[in-house]
């Protein structure tokens, strides 16, 4: 629990161990499909995260209810009827290559499949109204009868001058959200006129499917200023946040797929240029993007370079009292909006998510529950995060670990939660301060119990601790 908290975009979501005795699932993906084949029905994951401490209040003392629809005797009974369950974790092997292809990143995530594996349809998240669930039952099968992707993508390859196949397959791959449409924009935008980009419907055609910020699509896409400022003028704050993202995902993906760092400067520039006149908050995007294109290419020694410069400037430069004064404005303004602001502790980082899926382990199911950000303390948190990748690196420059635990310190005076301590004790150690850091390793201990999380982990590292075998 290193990387304790990120800005990854997330619900309350919740499933239910009563689920597991009423429904007819079948014990793993193979023989679901194996069913699916001989019965001729699709199928659905029903996907959770491993066990996690579930909040029962929210700040203001209001109780949480987690009683879930998907219960209900008739919705289990239309299930049954109408699809082949499988029930599983978000890491199960078996359904790795399923979460990733369909960008699933909210649990308990319901994927609908085609016996050959293929997605046609997915919804997330928890209700107490079984109409939410026969909603998505109905709108399911509506999708089941559609062209299927993988019969679209075969057409297009037959006929690749064939514009309306073309955006068939765009269409039918941004309604299941999968946004890596990059390529097959560069290809539509090849069939277009001059005037074509005068057109308002057009250029948001193109930006909604997430164009690499240096491919041709983007710039012919903003060759009318006037129509780009309109557009990020008329259309919801959330759709223009969404394509934004959309572009500096697909333009760094490929960039760290290449390992082309002028790629990555253009995604990173792109990213820079939506906070306007913000310039601080512009230059944090920026380097915050370029140290995630270093980490992911392995360039330690640039990304100790950038990140020791972005953290001293933007995080250590102020004061630790200004920061909770502007966290604790944060924290009321996402109340105001309606947001579990006090479910910090219960967070799934992307990093912990990855993990998870990429962990060995028994196949059962838990109460789950991923929620999320806007998150309280998030100065805390990317401190903690920065301080504990420098000790990842592996690195034992002094200076780079001094770093770190100085860092590590203030993430803990501003917020003080287990996970926090638990990082400056392996830096402590790293750094051959056996015996602070072995205080700090049952300081997280402690603070965990209060959390009422699993110290399991925390334990093991401390016996390694003082037998030094970290």
């Amino acid at each position: 629990m290193k990387n304790f908290l990120t800005t990854l975009a997330i619900t309350i979501l919740f499933f239910s161990n009563a689920f597991a005795q009423k429904l007819n699932t079948q014990s793993s993906l193979e023989k679901a499909i194996q069913q699916s084949v001989k019965k001729d029905k699709p199928i659905i994951l029903i996907v959770s995260v491993p066990n996690m401490n579930v909040p029962q209040t929210t700040s203001n003392g209001t109780k949480i209810n987690f009683t879930s629809a998907i219960d209900d005797a008739e919705v289990i009974e239309r299930i049954n009827q109408n699809f082949i369950a499988y029930k599983t974790i978000m890491n199960d092997t078996s359904i790795r290559s399923i979460l990733s292809k369909s960008a699933i990143n909210s649990f308990p995530a319901y994927i609908f499949l085609r016996s050959n594996k293929e997605v046609f349809f997915k919804d997330y998240g928890n209700s107490t109204s079984k109409q939410r669930y026969f909603y998505m039952i109905d709108n399911a099968l509506k999708a089941l009868k559609e062209k299927p992707i993988s019969e679209l993508e075969l057409e297009y390859a037959a006929n690749k001058t064939d514009v309306q196949l073309l955006k068939n397959l765009i269409d039918a791959r941004k309604k299941l959200g999968q946004n890596n449409n990059a390529e097959l924009i560069e290809e539509y935008v090849k069939s277009l006129k001059i005037d074509d980009f005068n057109n308002y419907q057009t250029v948001l055609y193109i930006l909604e499917a997430g164009p690499h910020t240096d491919g041709n699509a983007y710039k012919f896409a903003h060759t009318n200023r006037k129509l780009i400022d309109s557009i990020y003028r008329m259309e919801p704050f959330a759709k223009r946040s969404t394509f934004n993202n959309f572009m500096i995902n697909n333009t760094m993906n490929d960039a760290i797929k290449a390992k082309n760092i002028a790629k990555a400067q253009s995604a990173a520039s792109f990213t820079r240029g939506t906070w306007s006149n913000d310039y601080i908050k512009g230059s944090k995007a920026y380097d915050s993007q370029m140290m995630r294109y270093y980490l992911a290419v392995k360039d330690t020694a640039r990304y100790l370079q950038t990140a020791t410069y972005h953290y001293d400037s933007y995080y250590m430069r102020i004061g630790a009292d200004s920061i909770k004064k502007m966290e604790a404005a944060e924290l009321k303004a996402m109340e105001r909006r309606g947001l579990p602001a006090t479910l910090n502790q219960n967070i799934v980082s992307k990093e912990k998510m990855d993990s998870l899926m990429k962990a060995k382990g028994a196949n059962m199911i838990t109460q789950s529950i991923v929620a999320v950000g806007p998150t309280s303390s998030s100065y805390a948190n990317e401190l903690n995060n920065a301080a504990y990748k420098f000790y990842e690196t592996g690195k034992k420059n002094i200076n780079h670990l001094t770093k770190a635990m100085i860092w590590s310190r203030r993430s803990i005076e501003l917020h003080p939660i287990s996970a926090y301590y638990d990082t400056l004790a392996h830096i402590l150690y790293r750094l051959e301060y056996y015996e602070e850091a072995i205080k700090n390793q049952q300081l997280a201990i402690e603070k965990s119990k209060f959390e009422n999380h699993d110290t399991k982990h925390l334990q093991e590292e401390l016996k390694k601790m003082r037998a030094r075998q970290i």
